[in-house]
């Protein structure tokens, strides 16, 4: 159960970091990100979202843990 819901929750932040990262500027502003902000923190920010949510996805992969 744990691990389902890592994946939900690593899916979820990877999805919206990608919004962020690759919608246009307009499209933040009208989803209700700051207007002043500009577009390459909000891409910024995205990329972070998709480094954390592919860290929590690799995490819980269970292919990549070491067996002895």
């Amino acid at each position: 159960m744990a691990k389902k819901l890592f994946d939900i929750t690593g899916t979820v932040i990877l999805f919206a970091g990608m919004s962020l990262a690759f919608l246009p500027h307009a499209l933040h502003v009208k989803a209700g990100l700051n207007e002043s902000t500009p577009h390459i923190k909000h891409v910024i920010y995205g990329m972070s979202l998709v480094i954390i949510g592919l860290v929590i996805l690799i995490y819980n992969n269970k292919s990549l843990k070491i067996k002895i």
